[in-house]
């Protein structure tokens, strides 16, 4: 296991990379893509395009994707089946000036390790995080410090044994951790370890505002979909905290990014520089020179076996207002080129500006960048759909169970995802296990399973 890895990664000990979570190395260059020629994404990118196959499969438009593994969270933003994307990354101190998905990252997973500083005597979870070795105390590595993942399993939320009951968790280990926390605190270990768990979540929560509200997007009207190793273990939670319904946990959460990376588009694109006034500036000559663009990006996918009829070519406008030091990317065709003319451009301008700074301004308009960009054919994988339930998920009941939720133990139910199905009602509390990972539906919460697996988490 990578020292990425969710904490229920199902790849074994000793065997690194794991092929779902990946390396480090392969994120950033995720982020990065290439300056020119064909992008590459991966994880984490894979798991925003994993989660529009999803989102295309269940019917949502709008998602949030929070993305948990062992040592961080990446979070997305996908509007209408399209995810944001940015011009600019930024890795470590340098920033590099290529075309990338908007993803954020925040030191937050579940090996993230749990202190009590001597000089404030507040609790703090992660950016340190226990990694694969020696890992959170409950998998028995040879770990002492305290993790999410042991709180977890302190809660209850995380059952005895992971991977299909094959990876035995120490629990009594992962409670002398965390009553360390307790014991520095002066609270008892149930608090303690809830504590650890609302802080993380208040940390992914931070960072799915940076990449909604503060972009001007109003959370209430997008789902959040969980996934990664520990992903269903928090949606539920970060849904409350942000109002996103509903919380979705995909099949086969872990290994999303893995269906990601088999589910993109080939992309290529090209950029021309094109500073000028749109009231001096004649609609046939961008549209000119958009079609020199088109044919020399259509070539670049032609190059790499693609036929012509396959490929979808599109055209993007950074647009602002004179005087000011930045653009807004305005996505266009042809067609709609041509019928609104650059008038329809500006006036799109406008809208988007007021709905990402609420403001407008009298200055005339300028078009900055012009941009082509070929895209590949989209691979059409069907999910595949469960047999329809009456809507009692008793035939995947395993057993009754104890976990803690609104200041005391209560009682709750465990089911095999694999034996549940469509139209099935989970009322929580509830834990939900398969191989790859493990979903907590919260008390006053209930998960239904549509019609291809995924389960759907709203207030009750």
């Amino acid at each position: 296991m990578s020292a990425t890895c969710a904490p229920s990664c199902a790849a074994p000990a000793w065997r690194a990379p794991c092929p779902c979570c990946g390396p480090t190395a392969p994120d950033v260059v995720g982020r990065v893509g290439r300056a020119s020629g064909l992008a590459a994404d991966v994880r984490p990118a894979g798991g925003v395009t994993g989660a529009l196959w999803v989102a295309r499969n269940a019917g949502l438009k709008n998602i949030l994707t929070l993305d948990v593994g062992g040592t961080s969270t990446d979070v997305a933003l996908i509007e209408n089946l399209e995810p944001r994307r940015v011009r600019t990354t930024e890795v470590g101190h340098l920033s590099v000036r290529a075309s990338s998905l908007d993803v954020k990252t925040v030191g937050a997973g579940g090996g993230s390790i749990a202190y009590v500083p001597d000089l404030t005597k507040a609790l703090r979870v992660g950016p340190q995080s226990a990694g694969a070795v020696p890992g959170p105390v409950a998998y028995g590595k040879g770990g002492t410090l305290p993790t999410v993942t042991d709180a977890n399993v302190v809660l209850g939320y995380l059952p005895e044994a992971l991977l299909g009951g094959t990876f035995k968790l120490d629990r009594e280990g992962a409670r002398r951790s965390v009553q360390t926390i307790a014991d520095a605190l002066g609270i008892g270990l149930m608090e303690a370890a809830r504590g650890i768990i609302d802080i993380v979540n208040e940390n992914m929560f931070g960072a799915l505002r940076m990449i909604s509200v503060q972009q001007g997007y109003d959370p209430r009207h997008f789902a959040l979909m969980g996934f990664g190793g520990a992903g269903p273990l928090h949606v539920n939670a970060v849904a409350r905290l942000m109002g996103s319904w509903p919380a979705v946990s995909p099949v086969s959460p872990g290994v999303l990014c893995a269906l990601g990376d088999a589910t993109t588009r080939m992309r290529t694109e090209t950029a021309r520089s094109f500073s000028r006034r749109v009231s001096e500036t004649s609609q046939d000559e961008v549209l000119a020179l958009l079609e020199e663009m088109a044919a020399q990006t259509r070539a670049e996918l032609a190059a790499e076996g693609i036929a012509d009829g396959d490929i979808t070519s599109q055209f993007e406008l950074d647009v602002r207002y004179e005087g000011q030091a930045f653009e807004v990317p305005l996505a266009i065709d042809a067609e709609t080129l041509k019928r609104d003319g650059l008038a329809g451009v500006t006036a799109r301008f406008d809208e988007e500006h007021n709905r990402l700074f609420t403001f407008n301004m009298d200055s005339a308009h300028e078009l900055v960048n012009l941009r082509a960009v070929a895209l590949g054919p989209v691979l059409e994988l069907e999910a595949p759909r469960l047999p329809e339930g009456d809507g009692d998920p008793s035939g995947a009941k395993i057993r009754d169970h104890e976990l803690w939720a609104d200041g005391a133990m209560r009682p709750a139910v465990i089911y095999d995802r694999a034996r549940l199905r469509a139209k099935d009602v989970i009322p929580g509390p509830a834990i939900v296990i398969e191989m790859d990972s493990t979903t907590l539906i919260e008390a006053g919460c209930v998960g239904t399973v549509d019609a291809v697996g995924n389960i759907l988490i709203n207030p009750a």
